[in-house]
């Protein structure tokens, strides 16, 4: 990688044709490193293009350009080669086949803790990293206090890093990257551990970066976070690039590709008998479980007009139907369901018992079909539907078939709307207001 001088106009960043093969080994990687090495001492080139045994290319021919004050996002899923490239673009790995330049000083924050050392106190950490990341000793004596400041660690600045949270360190990290004011900023997934009072402030320090000019490559699976700060996303795949180009044209071609990559796992989970279900159970299979006197056999998310989708725009009627078979006479039934988000959180929640809705008693194999009818009152993004089927017993809730993440489906936005939810709201202007 070569490092010069920012000149207007002129890319700051330039990935030409760029690869990297690991080994998946580890005792033949250490192989293959003293061969390489001793090629190299010998005058000789190793070969950087045969894939040996056990050998993988992380990242295949990857080609872009980007200009002073571009904020590119990098989205793929986890092993899509994302933090692979960040690191070349650190300088931490050489590529092995084409060349990376970039023009002015680079800052990364790529892991938790690089570069860290955890016996030296955060005080001496700021040094250690300062000259890491190429400031002088000048420059951070200017900045120190400002570190400090942003990164809110002052009462524990003289103890050892060892003893910081992943936050604190977190913080530290951003605060050092961020104060050199690099003309090139790598930022990985690490923000993610960050609370909600230091995101909103790093949003802020990236938004002042990003109109002083400074070129952003952003790692995030957040993809609100890509859409508010990128002009442009590249989508890696198995270390390949898939395409590249306007952020919500991108994260639609995510977002199928991760759709058909999880539906298809899915698939493979629905639809198995008991005896199957009862053996996963055993083997501590935490995606079905439940007594299985009667299971869930179909979950289909429709339209208004009653059409099978797998995605649907924000505020439009759905219906939900969820078909199960009874293998006992059970009375007192009780059916819910719980959408999640991909952050894990349950957004919304309901149960017949919850709405009223009695189903006294199911005799043996009988099939029922239970409809959840809404408006689809969601912000746009991908989201996991849990099904449950439980008896209302005297001890409590007794779990029949529990199916998690058993239906994905996306929200499309008709709107420019923010948040987890779509209030539907109405705006109203007065001018000339008097409370009076």
């Amino acid at each position: 990688m070569t490092t010069q001088s920012p000149v207007q106009n002129d890319p700051v960043v330039k990935v030409d044709n760029v690869s990297k093969k690991f080994c998946m080994n580890l005792r033949r990687s250490m192989v293959y490193g003293i061969v390489d090495l001793s090629k190299n001492l010998l005058g000789n080139r190793p070969d950087s293009i045969t894939i040996r045994k056990d050998e993988f290319w992380a990242l295949d021919n990857i080609r872009f350009e980007l200009r002073r004050g571009e904020v590119l996002g990098l989205i793929g899923m986890n092993g899509s080669g994302k933090t692979t490239l960040l690191r070349l673009l650190a300088g931490i790995f050489p590529p092995d086949k084409g060349g990376i330049m970039i023009r002015g000083r680079v800052g990364a924050l790529i892991a938790i803790g690089a570069g860290f050392h955890p016996h030296m106190t955060g005080r001496e950490n700021i040094y250690l990293n300062g000259i890491i990341l190429g400031m002088t000793r000048e420059e951070i004596d200017a900045k120190f206090d400002d570190i400090v400041d942003f990164a809110a660690i002052k009462d524990f600045l003289d103890a050892p890093v060892s003893t910081y949270s992943s936050g604190m360190r977190v913080r530290l990290g951003f605060s050092i990257a961020v104060q050199m004011e690099p003309d090139v900023l790598l930022i990985d997934e690490v923000l993610a551990v960050g609370d909600m009072a230091f995101k909103a402030k790093c949003q802020r320090k990236i938004s002042w970066l990003i109109k002083k000019g400074t070129t952003i490559i952003l790692v995030s699976h957040d993809m609100n976070s890509i859409k508010k700060n990128c002009h442009r996303v590249l989508l890696l795949d198995r270390g390949k690039l898939v395409d590249s180009g306007e952020p919500k044209e991108i994260i639609d071609l995510y977002n199928a590709i991760a759709f058909e990559r999880i539906a298809a796992e899915i698939k493979g989970k629905n639809g198995l008998a008991a005896s199957d279900l009862a053996a996963r159970r055993q083997a501590g299979e935490s995606q079905r479980y439940g007594s299985l006197q009667a299971e869930i056999t179909e979950v289909t998310l429709f339209d208004g007009d009653d059409k099978p989708i797998h995605s649907i725009h924000s505020m439009e009627p759905s219906k939900i139907k969820i078909i199960a078979v009874f293998h006992e006479d059970i009375k007192d039934i009780l059916v819910g369901i719980s959408i999640r988000n991909k952050l894990g959180i349950d957004v919304y929640m309901i149960n017949t018992d919850w709405k009223r809705v009695n189903i006294p008693i199911v005799r043996k194999g009988t099939k029922i079909a239970v409809t959840f009818s809404q408006k689809m009152a969601l912000n746009q993004g991908t989201y996991l539907l849990t099904v449950a089927l439980s008896q209302n017993t005297a001890k409590g809730i007794k779990r029949l078939d529990w199916v998690s993440d058993m239906l994905l489906f996306d929200v499309l936005n008709s709107e420019e709307v923010g948040g987890v939810c779509n209030l539907d709201s109405a705006i109203v202007v007065e001018q000339n207001y008097d409370r009076n």
